[in-house]
């Protein structure tokens, strides 16, 4: 109710009655949105907190919500109603429309989302799918199909199986990288995009190179390092030394059990007989062209094995020089 004293100009008279129809027009608008449930509790409402007419005690929710999309909490607080952060009551609703928040620890059945911005992610399994694209992670390794590295500087994994469309390359540059415990390729290229030399490291790297396991490699060259101020004890190798390890050496045609009957599965060559035991051995191999790996592994050591026939054929020449000197003599004394 509006009580004038005194004199009072229509205009003015009426632009006050105006102003408290629209008070109360927008009060009752409010009012028809708003829901108060457990005796004024828990407020429900599309407005945020105003003045209801109603009594509200300290801890008080006021949560509002339109088309059930839940967009603040307030809560009764000294007298009056203050934002809160939500808690797990407060989100059970059908939808967010946004939601800005450090959630620290989250535990979660289910988490669907279009992007996902992070330093790292550590789980037993994550997969992802959206169309043809597939990515998934396991407690055995790492797989992708049409996946995209962008600024990302390592890819790390247990096994990393890379498929990229119909390309068949992965490309690595000096600032990125693939680690993992293993590396699957469904393509058939590894290429550095500066042009630059592929370098395979042993762990933490510096220069200290690994091995590399594989079945036929091919090349255009190979390049063993080979300069002197790269080695050290450095002696002579006996030509006889060779020689005998040459002849001690048998020579045998075989073909690996996983091999096929191709011609190309035809081998000749030494056999180190790591079966049988000494003195029943099948195959001799000299010593100094066997190599064992840091598992007791034996391997046929090609460099030194070249480098014993070179020596060795020094000494046969060297022989075939002292024969023909011989001949020559005797053919001159019996000439005369």
């Amino acid at each position: 109710m509006i009580i004038a004293t005194g004199s009072v100009d229509i205009n003015e008279a009426t632009k006050i009655a105006q102003i408290a129809s629209d008070s109360a027009s927008d009060l009752a608008d409010k009012m028809k949105n708003t829901v108060a449930t457990m005796d004024g509790k828990t407020t429900v409402s599309t407005s945020t907190p105003f003045n209801d007419g109603k009594e509200h005690n300290e801890g008080d929710m006021w949560t509002v919500i339109n088309d059930d999309v839940a967009s603040a909490m307030y809560i009764y607080t000294s007298g009056e109603w203050k934002a809160k952060k939500w808690d797990q009551q407060a989100l059970s609703v059908k939808q967010l429309s946004a939601l800005t928040a450090d959630l620290g620890h989250v535990t979660a059945g289910t988490l669907e989302s279009a992007i996902i911005n992070g330093a790292q992610i550590n789980g037993g399994s994550i997969s992802i799918n959206s169309g043809v694209d597939n990515f998934k992670m396991d407690k055995d390794g790492f797989e992708a199909s049409n996946l995209i590295d962008g600024d990302t500087t390592n890819i790390y994994g247990g096994m990393i199986s890379l498929a990229r469309g119909n390309t068949g390359t992965i490309t690595l540059d000096s600032v990125h990288g693939i680690n993992s415990k293993g590396l699957s390729i469904s393509g058939h290229t590894i290429a550095c995009d500066d042009s630059g030399a592929l370098y395979l490291e042993k762990q933490g790297g510096g220069g200290s190179v690994t091995d590399i396991h594989a079945a036929d490699v091919y090349s255009n060259g190979t390049k063993l390092k080979s300069a002197l101020s790269a080695k050290r004890d450095v002696t002579e190798y006996s030509p006889d030394e060779a020689l005998s390890a040459v002849m001690n050496t048998d020579v045998k045609k075989w073909k690996y059990k996983d091999s096929d009957n191709s011609a190309d599965s035809q081998h000749i060559g030494p056999i180190i007989d790591d079966v049988n035991s000494i003195g029943k051995k099948s195959a001799s191999i000299a010593n100094d062209m066997i190599s064992t790996d840091e598992n007791g592994n034996y391997f046929l050591n090609e460099s030194n094995t070249i480098s014993i026939l070179l020596a060795a054929l020094k000494k046969s020449n060297q022989r075939i020089d002292e024969l023909s000197y011989r001949i020559t003599k005797l053919e001159r004394n019996n000439a005369q």
